[in-house]
């Protein structure tokens, strides 16, 4: 089973459930996580490569409502390890919940994966709470080097390695960092852009 980051909790609580059928499985990333991700169930079982004796590769998805749909749908009984692996892929897909597609289907998912037993005050303390300092100097960077153009709405804000090497964060965090500067007045669209290299855009979001 093969996951990025942002699916990993979405892995988690699939890998349980493959567990509780008597499968052998295995949890591959080519990715090193951020340790504000170790309360998740397998967080110590991931590897960097696949076995050679697998039968089967699944690559992982970041919808965690298609994931909960489809444990519905199937009847499986959704156990703590697994509401808790929900519960936090929620979280991830959601911003904790910020984004404004955030409906009335993802709270009721929230509440009902709480009553099936999520740990929600583990996921709440790490992934909204827990915040790096290396993360913290490196939005103050990008803050300054931040500026707004096309009547406010959108938000450039420059990177470069220097201003990494400075903060010891590296350019995916400055990609989580992105977000927030939606929650600026006005900003419908923020483009991160490498300043030492000739100003490329690396990302670009939009409010959804």
């Amino acid at each position: 089973m093969i996951c990025k980051e942002e699916s990993f909790a979405n892995a988690n609580a699939l890998y349980t459930y493959i567990l509780t059928l008597h499968k052998k499985v295995s949890l591959v990333s080519d990715e090193t996580f951020m340790s504000k991700y170790a309360f998740l169930p397998w967080h110590d079982k991931v590897r960097s490569h696949v076995p050679a004796s697998s039968d089967m590769i699944l690559e992982v998805s970041v919808d965690t409502l298609d994931l909960y749909a489809f444990f519905n749908e199937n009847s499986v009984k959704i156990n703590q390890k697994m509401a808790t692996s929900l519960y936090a892929g929620l979280m991830m897909q959601y911003d904790c919940p910020k984004r404004s597609n955030c409906d009335s289907i993802v709270f009721t998912a929230f509440s009902e994966l709480i009553k099936l037993g999520a740990e929600y005050k583990q996921c709440v303390k790490y992934l909204q709470n827990w915040q790096a300092l290396s993360s913290l100097r490196l939005k103050g960077i990008l803050y300054t080097n931040m500026s707004l153009c096309e009547n406010a709405t959108v938000a450039e804000v420059y990177v470069c390695d220097a201003d990494l090497k400075r903060s010891g964060a590296d350019m995916k965090e400055a990609k989580r960092i992105m977000s927030d500067f939606l929650s600026l007045a006005h900003v419908q669209e923020v483009r991160l852009l490498k300043s030492d290299a000739n100003n490329k855009i690396i990302k670009s979001i939009k409010e959804v």
